[in-house]
């Protein structure tokens, strides 16, 4: 799982924005996709752009300097 050593963790430990930003985005794809399983099922677009922006606000604070460490 060298994948996810190297894209999730800073110096071994889990980094909590790198989580939410991995997260955040594969919980939209699923989100997304439900109506195809279950067709009565309603994607609100407002949530839908809540996972991808929450996802990039993530994203921009993971490309800072100074980040937190979940230890």
């Amino acid at each position: 799982m060298q994948l996810i050593n190297d894209t999730l963790k800073v110096n071994g430990k889990w980094s909590q924005k790198r989580l939410m930003t991995f997260s955040s985005f594969w919980v939209a794809v699923v989100y997304a996709y439900i109506p195809m399983l279950l067709p009565n099922f309603v994607v609100n677009e407002f949530v839908f752009m809540g996972f991808l922006g929450a996802g990039g606000w993530s994203l921009l604070r993971t490309q800072k300097k100074n980040e937190n460490i979940v230890e």
